[in-house]
């Protein structure tokens, strides 16, 4: 092979190499949860959060009455007729490792907006195979915006309700989150509920750690 050859052959390599290592990091960039990431709903944008299990749950927002009070936008949850009553969110922000991220626990308010219903919500975190429900529910305060705690150091306080694995294994792959109704014993499907709740500020911290302010959109900016 000639010098020039040679020389052709190496720079072609070299681009080949920076492209794929462009790649990779647009890939890794992608998705990849983000510690003190916290969602407000903005304007009147539902930030992609859907129906859990597609039970034809209402998903809106009313742009106003969030946990900040005027102007404040959150995600309403609505069902007239009892059914699986959730919400859950596969956003790249939620994506990825979280242990690696430092991620300790997740900080969420909530409302029972509306007439008062009889509800109990848990979290859920982890992947179509291998998913974990908080143990702990919370029972929202009618009218009234209250911050709750979901720790993520203890396996003893979730349950799997789907697939197999650890608790650890699910946090290091976690492609989704889902807040729901349902009562003990938790199993894949969820006790029926009905009526309508509120969501906002839910945060991702460490114990005794305060959470930087990361909207949705600055972190959006972050994956285009």
């Amino acid at each position: 092979m000639t010098p020039r050859r040679s020389s052709i052959l190496l720079r072609l390599l070299c681009a080949g190499c920076i492209s794929m290592g462009f790649a990779l990091v647009a890939g890794q960039a992608s998705s990849a949860p983000v510690f003190g990431f916290r969602e407000d709903w903005t304007g009147t944008s539902t930030h992609g959060w859907l129906g859990g299990g597609g039970s034809g749950v209402g998903i809106s927002n009313p742009g106003t009455d969030g946990a900040d009070g005027s102007g404040d936008g959150y995600l309403l949850l609505s069902l007239a007729v009892a059914g699986n009553f959730g919400s859950r969110s596969s956003g790249s922000e939620y994506i990825g490792n979280w242990p690696l991220a430092g991620i300790e626990q997740v900080r969420v308010a909530i409302n029972d907006v509306g007439a008062p219903d009889a509800l109990e919500l848990h979290f859920c975190i982890g992947n179509t195979s291998n998913f974990w429900q908080y143990n702990q529910g919370f029972v929202p305060t009618n009218g009234v915006w209250k911050d709750y705690v979901i720790g993520l150091s203890d396996a003893n306080q979730f349950t799997r309700i789907i697939g197999s694995g650890t608790f650890a294994q699910a946090l290091q792959s976690t492609d989704r989150i889902l807040i729901r109704h349902d009562l003990a014993p938790f199993v894949q499907s969820p006790d029926p509920g009905a009526g309508d709740f509120g969501i906002d500020r839910v945060i991702l911290t460490a114990v005794a750690t305060p959470a930087r302010h990361s909207t949705w959109g600055k972190i959006k900016a972050l994956y285009r």
